[in-house]
């Protein structure tokens, strides 16, 4: 691909040009970066000593043996007290050892980390005010990261995004015209083309045919559930298989990220999928003013980066 190309996404109300040429462009300012000065494990509030008198949420695991572990956020932009805010927001601590990212962490401990999504999901659900949950990770200062220590966050409100809610209207009117699920649809569609990148019995990876991000890729189970809360054993350590691939490949290249997934409470017919958003480029006035987002990256090129040596079946 060479030259510019404008790509609509009806379903999630996104305009993306992809532009490769742009990359080009010179620049005299270095991209605006949050710089982090990590403290290491003796000042590290996430390492084990400083959560021995921290109350928390749920413990994978005994004393200072732990492996997972669940916690308020001390600073959260929710909480049960306020009713013009109400939610809550947690920290999922996703090791104890301090210098070990995400991606490093073995299969069947992201499988774990994963499995505790889903319960603190299940218990937040119980909140009856509650109608929106996210599951996220920030890594990296462009990424939001505040603390170097592996961990995630799950937030829960009573508000439920309005673009969540235009999203699922679309999704659901694919599925009152085709009879079948959107997602569903899109893994069929994308599994013998340029952009998809790997797959297992349970899940799929697709670099989005109007990708906002640079190396933007998409996990779509092929079974339609609803949320993390639902998947089987056997789902979760192929979702964490393909996360660690995934982001093991993103990792040679430097970028922070951004990896999440919505779920709506009371809609019991969503298919869940998660977003992994790298953060390389900064949006200027371009994409802020006109909501047109410039990826200097084409999706095919990322789901070829991302495939590595491996011949795309």
């Amino acid at each position: 691909m060479t030259k510019p190309e404008i790509r609509q996404d009806y379903i999630h109300d996104r305009v993306v040009i992809i532009a490769p040429g742009r990359k080009r462009r010179p620049h005299d300012f270095p991209p605006t970066t949050i710089i982090h000065q990590d403290q290491g494990p003796a000042q590290c509030i996430f390492c084990p000593p400083q959560l021995q008198d921290v109350k928390a949420l749920l413990t994978i695991g005994r004393g200072l043996n732990w492996t997972v572990k669940v916690i308020k956020n001390i600073y959260p932009v929710v909480s049960v007290g306020n009713d013009k805010a109400y939610g809550y927001q947690e920290v999922v601590i996703d090791t104890p050892d301090h210098n070990v990212e995400f991606a490093d962490l073995s299969a069947e401990h992201i499988a774990t980390v994963i499995d505790v999504f889903g319960k603190r999901i299940r218990a937040l659900e119980r909140d009856a005010k509650i109608k929106y949950i996210m599951t996220f990770k920030n890594r990296g200062g462009k990424a939001g990261a505040s603390i170097a220590h592996a961990h995630s966050q799950i937030f829960a409100s009573s508000f439920v995004p309005p673009h969540i809610i235009d999203k699922r209207k679309r999704a659901e009117s694919y599925q009152i015209l085709k009879g079948r699920c959107y997602y569903e649809d899109l893994l069929v569609k994308e599994q013998k083309g340029s952009r998809w990148i790997a797959e297992d019995d349970y899940f799929g990876a697709i670099a989005p045919y109007a990708s906002s991000y640079n190396y933007e890729v998409w996990v779509i189970p092929w079974r339609h559930v609803d949320n993390l809360g639902n998947l089987k054993a056997v789902e979760r350590l192929s979702l964490a298989n393909m996360l660690k691939r995934l982001l093991t490949r993103l990792s040679k290249l430097g970028l922070p990220y951004n990896l999440f997934c919505h779920q709506l409470v009371n809609d019991k017919n969503e298919h869940f999928y998660f977003r992994i958003a790298p953060r390389g480029d900064v949006w200027a006035g371009l994409e802020l003013g006109s909501r047109l987002i410039v990826n200097t990256v084409p999706p095919e090129d990322a789901a070829k980066f991302y495939r590595g040596s491996k011949k795309k079946k």
